[in-house]
C-alpha cells in the first residue's frame, strides 16, 4: 500500500476534525470510556496552532486523511527533564486501518533522526490496558505516571540512538 506522509495545512483542518469526531464515535458505539471530552481539552485551536506551527502530520492513502498526530518538542508542561526529544500528540486513525501506528511511528521516529533527538515520548490514559500494551509492543518502554489538568497517564519513551 501506498501512503503520503506530510505536514497538515489549513485547508486540512476539517476533514483530519471529522476523523476525531469518527474515532469518537467508534468508542462510544462500543463502549470504549475514552476521548469523551476530547474537544473540551483539545480545542480546535490547538489543532490550529500545530498545523500553524507546522507540527501536524498526516497520512493520506487515495487521497483521503487515514491518520493524523502532532509531532513537537514541547513537553506540555509533563514536569520531566528538559531531554532531546519529539513528544508524539494526539494520534488519531481511520476506523479500520489496523497498524497505521507503525507507519506513523517510522515516520516520527525518521524526523527525530534527522533532527538529532534522542528519544520519542508520548502519553496515554494510564487505565488503558490496551493502548500501553500496543506502545509497548512498539517499544515504547515506561517512564512514570503522572498526572495532568485533564487525566492520570503513562509517560512512554523510544530511544531512538541506541
Amino acid at each position: 500500500m501506498t501512503y503520503e506522509i506530510k505536514l497538515a495545512n489549513k485547508d486540512d483542518l476539517d476533514l483530519i476534525l471529522k476523523l476525531y469526531l469518527e474515532r469518537i464515535n467508534w468508542f462510544k458505539k462500543n463502549n470504549i470510556k475514552q476521548w469523551s471530552k476530547y474537544f473540551e481539552n483539545h480545542p480546535i485551536s490547538e489543532f490550529k496552532e500545530a498545523i500553524n506551527k507546522k507540527e501536524y502530520y498526516i497520512i493520506k492513502q487515495n487521497n483521503e486523511i487515514i491518520a493524523g498526530f502532532e509531532l513537537t518538542s514541547d513537553n506540555r508542561n509533563l514536569d520531566h527533564d528538559n531531554v532531546s526529544a519529539y513528544y508524539i500528540y494526539k494520534i488519531v486513525t481511520k476506523v479500520g486501518y489496523k497498524d497505521i501506528v507503525k507507519i506513523i511511528f517510522a515516520k516520527c521516529r525518521e524526523i527525530a533522526q534527522e533532527n538529532n533527538k534522542k528519544y520519542l515520548r508520548l502519553t496515554c490514559l494510564k487505565s488503558n490496558k490496551k493502548l500501553n500494551n500496543i506502545y509497548e509492543r512498539h517499544n515504547f518502554k515506561l517512564i512514570e505516571y503522572g498526572y495532568n489538568k485533564h487525566y492520570s497517564y503513562s509517560l512512554r519513551e523510544l530511544n531512538i540512538v541506541e
